[in-house]
């Protein structure tokens, strides 16, 4: 069976899995996440987050935890474990570990039966593909988060995040361990000015509210 047949029986089957029809609001995030991507996440948008896998995988799991389905694409290293201590639900999730030069028709599918896609792409993305693509996602309203190894990967996204500044707690003077990571996240929306928004990274709350520890955390980040 072709690629391209194994997609269609996919969609197939996560149609009859749903059963109704797509919703219309924003994607939910996570409750840390609120101030980065206020609203939530727009549907048929793009978001480029610049090299943090940690980063992505969380603006992936505020939709997928709400009930949503989703799936990454060319991001092999993304850890099972940690993406579900996040909120990721594995059981509604599609892997295409390394879609190599059929990405934009691989996004272009799951776009039809997923809400989020996370994308890591190859190369630079061509202008042309990315109109392209983000047609496909406007049609069926579903959001893409782009992890780009570097800033401008993505041409003309809604907003782009970076993580700029990071720090660990946990390590003394010569002795301990790392155990947390609070970082401060930019978020950059078309014209606009980036807002800038502390986070643990590792239980992502605020660095202020009440710490909850989830059962693991992603040891890939920027």
């Amino acid at each position: 069976m072709t690629g391209a047949a194994l997609l269609d029986q996919l969609a197939a089957r996560v149609r009859a899995m749903e059963g109704t029809a797509p919703a219309r609001d924003p994607l939910p995030t996570l409750p840390a996440l609120s101030r980065v991507v206020p609203g939530g996440l727009l549907r048929g948008a793009t978001y480029e987050v610049a090299a943090s896998l940690s980063l992505s995988t969380a603006l992936l799991a505020g939709p997928s935890a709400a009930g949503g389905w989703c799936a990454v694409v060319g991001v092999p290293e993304l850890g099972a474990e940690a993406a579900a201590a996040l909120g990721v639900a594995l059981e509604r999730t599609i892997l295409v570990p390394s879609p190599g030069e059929h990405w934009p028709h691989v996004v272009g599918a799951l776009a039809d039966v997923t809400d989020a896609i996370l994308l890591r792409p190859p190369l630079a993305v061509r202008d042309g593909e990315a109109q392209r693509v983000a047609a496909r996602l406007r049609q069926h309203r579903t959001t893409l988060v782009v992890l780009a190894d570097r800033p401008g990967v993505w041409p003309r996204p809604q907003g782009r995040l970076e993580v700029s500044e990071s720090s660990w707690t946990g390590v003394g003077e010569g002795h301990g361990h790392l155990q947390r990571r609070r970082v401060t996240v930019s978020a950059t929306g078309r014209g606009g000015r980036p807002h800038r928004t502390p986070l643990w990274l590792d239980t992502m709350v605020e660095p202020d509210a009440p710490v909850v520890t989830l059962p693991g955390r992603l040891e890939v980040a920027s």
